[in-house]
């Protein structure tokens, strides 16, 4: 059995459009803003919060649980660059801007995306860009937060066409 490996082999797409977060199109994903190379090696931050469901009952000694409504979290750390034309996080990823963050790992992040790969479709709404401290020997970096708008699809697949 081998190990999915990170290094080199996580997609990150920021889609303007997705008609189905189950099933986004290869031409939907072709019009994306890849991130993956201007995002820090551990600067993609997808979490979940899930709160809980107390389900005890009168006639138990014990207290049951289950799981209540969960809030999916998605922080990008990323570096500027110097030419504005490449600079693409910090132009596209604007306060309020909304669209997909799509994820795909496993794969190499230059392979373009395609009919078959597995993938995380998040609906976002970036918040504030905030830039980090400066620090001797480093770059520019900034945050954004993206606001989970809806439910993300945790096991979408993407399908040919457009």
């Amino acid at each position: 059995m081998a190990d999915m490996l990170n290094d080199g082999n996580i997609k990150l797409s920021f889609v303007p459009s997705i008609a189905d977060i189950s099933a986004p199109t290869e031409t939907e994903l072709a019009s994306a803003v890849d991130l993956e190379c201007l995002v820090t090696a551990d600067g993609f931050q997808p979490t979940v919060n899930e709160e809980v469901v107390s389900v005890a009952k009168m006639c138990e000694t014990s207290n049951s649980e289950a799981p209540g409504r969960a809030t999916h979290q998605v922080s990008l750390t990323l570096v500027r660059q110097d030419d504005e034309a490449e600079d693409l996080g910090w132009t596209t990823l604007k306060r309020g801007v909304t669209g997909f963050l799509a994820v795909r790992y496993g794969v190499d992040h230059s392979t373009p995306w395609a009919a078959g790969d597995q993938a995380i479709v998040y609906p976002v709404k970036c918040g504030e860009r905030r830039l980090q401290a400066p620090e001797a020997n480093g770059a520019t970096l900034f945050q954004v937060q993206m606001y989970v708008t809806a439910q993300p699809d945790l096991d979408a697949e993407v399908v040919a066409g457009s």
